[in-house]
């Protein structure tokens, strides 16, 4: 038994010797050789002489996101020059022709979103309805999800697990999901959208800041579950943060009030525009009054798919809107802390 396994180990080091010497080697020599035909060798050298850490970081960036927008480009494209220019015609629909239907698209104007805006308030109200929505829900939600983070960041035994548990909501996370929940008023909580809650912050504080106290408790399951993927984010963020700057911060006497503001909220100024974008396109698109007519609009004999399409492109816009607005505001406030 024992001759048996030498034998066996004496081969297998064989093998390992063999690929050493003869296949590794000459892959070695070839990978070499390539380099120096074309030349990688000397753009490597000129990449690290010529170019500044923040333009390679930028470079970086783009080859990172480069599969992304090839897919884009080759699988969203066509879809979405057909929606531009369905959304930009006259006449978009099916019409008989030689006793076969064919899809057409007619003229070139601004006529589907004159109507919008002109001939069917019903939607412009919609439209109004989902910005203040939007606008109200993306910060909650990145405060939600920050607070998680920071919570998250202590040191606690079985941190991993509450971990997992929060982003438990995301892995389940679907339209149809959530339609269920809303149905069954599983997204709200009674007690805290009670009338006399309501009532008694009126009393103290305006009423504008009172709807929006409001629409955060009303809201407070959801904002709880779409919150997963924000504080991941802002989590792995907070892991790489120099502990030394708040060591040093704590022996110069700074509260811990202080180093967040100073310290640690502006090395998240960069996640939180990723967070803005990644939370205002999920929650749009998760399903709303626009969705709603959107999707009854496209069969409608009255408004047909250049309609439906023109009304996609100014729920575009509005996400555009808000995530313009919210990157502008945390901008500035990076503009301060430099």
């Amino acid at each position: 038994m024992r001759k048996f396994i030498e034998k066996i180990k004496k081969c297998l080091e064989n093998i390992k010797n063999f690929f050493i010497d003869k296949v590794f080697v000459k892959l070695d020599k070839f990978f070499d050789f390539l380099k120096e035909k074309l030349g990688i060798n000397r753009f490597a050298e000129f990449y690290r002489k010529k170019f500044k850490n923040k333009t390679k970081k930028a470079i970086a960036g783009y080859l990172f996101i480069l599969p992304f927008i090839i897919g884009t480009i080759i699988f969203g494209g066509q879809p979405i020059f057909k929606s531009i220019r369905m959304s930009l015609a006259e006449f978009a629909g099916t019409k008989v022709i030689d006793e076969a239907p064919v899809f057409l698209i007619e003229g070139f104007s601004f006529t589907q979103f004159i109507s919008i805006f002109k001939n069917n308030p019903t939607h412009v109200e919609a439209i109004i309805s989902v910005f203040k929505d939007v606008m109200i829900v993306v910060p909650l939600v990145l405060v939600f999800s920050l607070i998680l983070s920071l919570l998250l960041n202590t040191k606690l035994k079985g941190i991993k697990v509450f971990r997992m548990i929060f982003f438990i909501p995301v892995i389940l996370l679907s339209g149809n999901l959530l339609t269920y929940f809303e149905s069954y008023g599983l997204l709200n909580v009674p007690a805290l959208s009670s009338t006399g809650l309501q009532e008694t912050l009126t009393f103290y504080l305006p009423e504008a800041i009172t709807e929006i106290i409001m629409a955060a408790f009303s809201k407070v399951i959801l904002l709880l579950w779409l919150g997963g993927v924000q504080t991941l984010i802002f989590l792995s963020a907070l892991q790489k943060t120099d502990k030394p700057i708040y060591e040093a911060a704590t022996i110069d006497g700074a509260s811990g009030w202080e180093i967040f503001w100073k310290i640690t909220f502006p090395q998240l100024v960069p996640m939180m525009i990723l967070n803005v974008v990644y939370t205002t396109v999920i929650y749009t698109n998760l399903g709303n009054e626009l969705t709603a007519i959107i999707q009854s609009t496209i069969v409608s004999g009255d408004f047909g798919r250049d309609y439906s399409s023109a009304l996609s492109w100014v729920l575009f816009g509005l996400e555009l809107v808000v995530i313009g607005i919210y990157t502008l505001i945390l901008k500035l406030t990076d503009k301060h802390y430099q």
